[in-house]
């Protein structure tokens, strides 16, 4: 993945996932910062090889997993 940032929508509201620099290096993962409204609210784990799709699959799956569930947007 060649982002640094990377904005992803849950729920109706973006959350951003800023790609921490050199955490875990030599180990082919890659560690992310994520954040909504400007808050920290959590760290991601993926692969460096990973495409743009499957990272945004693998946020929402993390995101659903941490605030429980889809939610309806409003």
């Amino acid at each position: 993945m060649r982002y640094r940032r990377r904005s992803v929508s849950y729920a109706g509201q973006p959350f951003n996932f800023d790609r921490i620099e050199q955490w875990e290096s030599g180990k082919n993962r890659l560690v992310w910062a994520v954040s909504r409204r400007g808050e920290f609210i959590g760290t991601l784990t993926s692969p460096q090889e990973i495409t743009t799709k499957d990272f945004d699959l693998r946020c929402t799956r993390w995101l659903e997993e941490l605030l429980g569930g889809p939610r309806p947007t409003k």
